[in-house]
């Protein structure tokens, strides 16, 4: 028994001072870092929410990045049938470039929309 009281004590001592090490967080963190937003995804389920895609926003969220960096913009629609009533509908498309040629991203991205709501309105009619 005196033995087992005594393993306990060292035991335990040994435990509390190998937690006792200090990390000063300030000498490890970088003051100069950037954030860098590589890429963009909107999914919705209905296509409502694609006609209310504020682009403005979309280039202000890049605005942190440099010119080189390469960026991503992703738009996906599904609908289920029971949303739709009529269909299901899945489609998705992305566009891909350097951040200094934002506006024809954007332009490019405004089009893929447009088209996948064409071809929600077209299964929709039928």
């Amino acid at each position: 028994m005196k033995k087992l009281i005594t393993l306990l004590v060292a035991l335990t001592s040994f435990i509390g001072f190998a937690q006792s090490k200090n990390i000063v967080l300030e000498d490890n963190y970088n003051y100069n870092s950037q954030v860098k937003i590589t890429s963009l995804s909107y999914n919705v389920d209905s296509v409502t929410e694609l006609e209310e895609i504020d682009w403005k926003e979309i280039k202000s969220i890049f605005n942190t990045n440099n010119e080189d960096d390469v960026i991503k913009l992703s738009f996906a629609i599904n609908m289920d049938k029971r949303k739709s009533k009529k269909v299901k509908i899945a489609g998705k498309f992305s566009v891909e470039g350097k951040t200094d040629n934002i506006e024809e991203l954007i332009k490019k991205s405004k089009k893929g929309v447009k088209g996948l709501i064409k071809v929600y309105n077209k299964y929709q009619n039928k």
